[in-house]
């Protein structure tokens, strides 16, 4: 999934008129560490930030040397070691046992700030990123140059950088970050290049009480959610999210007004059977990864015999076994769901667990 891009690139676009912002990237971990590598946090003059490198332990003392970074203009490269010894010089008792290094670099005209103007264009148009960074060259005027190349082909940044881009691309990853060498003005250096998949895009179709503490769930783990109804009095956008998309649809003409092939996964709320049950003919169409419906399993067969998708996965009674009655709940576990779903886990207790 995502690293976070949607809040970071909302936080730009909030600061992109502002001089300078400086730009701290994760470039390496080694042990048990908050963020991996590819984690970004962006930071502007005053002191705000969006993002994240640890459990909000050490971006404090990382904004101390961001100064630093907004003075001289000069990259910086930054680690925080969290083995037993270092961490108790620091104070911060975390307890963590891990390394992390870190890049710093001022974002200016001319430098960087096009290869996020260019993150921004790519995914308002629903297109996955490839951003390739220098994170270690002989000479550091050369560390952080930045390329990016999205899914439609549209490249940006450093032209030295491309062809590595165009290598990557042939066929787009499914990592996160991995760091690979390269040539920049005739010097060998290290590029880590960070995979920015397109926002994940969620449909609920049902827009009663029990959909809005869902919707503001996927809202908060930075999804784009639209919700569907064909109900007026429910389909009004000030009861949601303003960054949610609110239609007001019959549920065969759901197509219409959704591109469906760009949904990431589905719930289906109205509790009305015939309604739900061409929502589900709609959804299964477009075979989105996740596909849910609300109601007890007796209810959820009739809706696939009515919807002629017998065969198809529908997750129902939707959501985790989490011991939810209530619409706030429900939503955590519905949402949980998703989240496991889309990122091919089990949806079990972490404590045991051999996941990477």
């Amino acid at each position: 999934m995502h690293l976070g891009t949607p809040a970071l690139m909302d936080f730009y676009r909030q600061h992109k008129d502002e001089e300078h912002l400086v730009l701290a990237t994760i470039i390496a971990t080694e042990g048990s560490t908050y963020r991996k590598t590819g984690a970004m946090l962006l930071i502007s003059r005053g002191g705000d930030f969006e993002g994240l490198i640890s459990g909000g332990c050490l971006e404090g003392d990382l904004l101390q040397h961001a100064n630093l970074v907004f003075d001289s203009g000069a990259p910086a490269h930054l680690t925080y070691d969290m083995s037993a010894g270092e961490d108790l010089v620091w104070s911060l008792g975390l307890g963590c046992d891990g390394i992390i290094h870190l890049l710093l670099q001022r974002l200016e005209t001319g430098r960087g700030r096009e290869v996020f103007e260019h993150i921004e264009t790519a995914q308002r148009g629903r297109h996955a990123v490839l951003l390739a960074m220098v994170v270690q060259a002989d000479d550091p005027g050369v560390c952080g140059r930045m390329a990016a190349l999205d899914s439609s082909g549209a490249e940006s940044g450093d032209p030295e950088l491309h062809s590595e881009l165009q290598e990557q691309a042939r066929s787009w990853p499914d990592w996160r970050a991995q760091s690979t060498g390269g040539s920049v003005q005739g010097q060998a250096v290290e590029v880590l290049l960070v995979h920015m998949p397109v926002q994940t895009r969620i449909l609920v179709c049902g827009a009663g009480p029990d959909a809005l503490p869902l919707v503001r769930v996927l809202d908060e783990l930075g999804w784009d959610v639209i919700v569907a109804d064909h109900r007026s009095a429910f389909a009004r956008p000030g009861r949601f999210p303003a960054k949610c998309t609110v239609l007001q649809s019959r549920p065969e003409k759901l197509s219409e007004s959704v591109d469906m092939k760009s949904i990431d996964g589905a719930v289906i709320m109205s509790h009305h059977l015939e309604n739900d049950a061409e929502y589900l003919r709609q959804v299964t169409m477009a075979a989105p990864r996740y596909i849910a419906a609300l109601g007890p399993r007796a209810r959820m067969g009739r809706l696939k015999e009515m919807a002629e998708c017998p065969d198809r996965l529908v997750f129902g009674p939707a959501g985790l076994d989490i011991g939810a009655e209530l619409p706030a709940s429900i939503a955590l576990s519905i949402a949980a769901e998703i989240h496991a779903v889309l990122n091919e886990r089990d949806g079990l207790s972490l404590t045991g667990a051999q996941h990477a």
